[in-house]
């Protein structure tokens, strides 16, 4: 599942806490409307999705900023 070398930023989860996505692995992410809130949907593949609380313009910010780095 995973495409390259894993790079983490941090979004939001559907609750409001942080939370850190690898990128590479994430093959699309839409916004819908849920009960009234537009939240984020992640797509890694045909079987894996998860609810989160970031947008579409979020994700975007979100890589566009510096990587994370992780200790080894």
């Amino acid at each position: 599942m995973s495409r390259g070398n894993p790079h983490f930023v941090r979004l939001k989860s559907i609750n409001g806490e942080p939370m850190l996505v690898n990128i590479s692995a994430m093959r699309t992410v839409t916004t819908i409307n849920l009960a009234g809130d537009e939240v984020g949907v992640i797509s890694f593949d045909k079987e894996h999705e998860i609810v989160i609380g970031s947008t579409v313009a979020d994700v975007i910010n979100a890589m566009a900023q510096p990587r994370i780095p992780l200790d080894p």
